[in-house]
């Protein structure tokens, strides 16, 4: 197992080759630390403008339990710009926990920005955080390659491909999900777009 202060090496080198990433604003969202990646694989820390989520992958979740407070004592040192700290434990037996929980702070952010769209989010609305930051590059292809197209989006989840064909300039994006709550988080991102 992990000490502190490997832990804290670990992240001051995460945060180190990703400085290039941080906005002034704080309005984008990226991957800080993966650690399936970068030496501990219970741990995987995002960015969501303001917001750190903190993913525990530990299997116990307990595992993890005592490097959280040194983790989140570094975080908002750190960036103090930080408003809000979300923990989500996979290996949760509890849907909300799995979710993730406010570990910190009152509110996580609601939206971010990428390629100069805004975009929804809901960082407590499940498992996952609602946004894919992993399809970053596809989401500039869809602005440089979709105006005037047709789109349809299946398996939108929360709209994110869409969102950005819109912004593109394509002429019609249908989005396609069975789950209400993810569309409504799509129609939110048109909403902060003026669409």
């Amino acid at each position: 197992m992990i000490n502190g202060d490997q832990i804290i090496s670990l992240l001051t080198n995460a945060i180190a080759a990703r400085l290039e990433l941080f906005d002034s604003r704080h309005e984008n969202a990226f991957r800080l630390f993966n650690g399936f990646f970068e030496g501990f694989t219970n741990l995987v820390i995002d960015i969501y403008a303001s917001t750190i989520v903190i993913h525990n992958y530990a299997n116990p979740p307990e595992q993890l339990a005592t490097l959280l407070t040194t983790i989140c004592q570094y975080l908002t040192k750190e960036f103090p710009w930080l408003q809000s700290i979300v923990l989500k434990t996979r290996n949760s037996t509890d849907s909300t926990t799995r979710n993730g929980i406010i570990f910190l702070g009152e509110k996580p952010n609601n939206r971010i920005r990428e390629h100069k769209v805004w975009y929804s989010i809901d960082l407590l609305l499940n498992r996952d955080t609602s946004f894919y930051l992993d399809t970053y590059n596809l989401r500039a292809w869809i602005l440089d390659n979709l105006a005037s197209k047709s789109v349809l989006n299946t398996f939108a989840y929360t709209g994110s491909l869409g969102v950005a064909a819109k912004a593109s300039g394509a002429s019609q994006v249908i989005h396609l999900d069975l789950n209400r709550k993810f569309l409504n988080v799509a129609k939110t991102s048109y909403t902060l777009n003026g669409f």
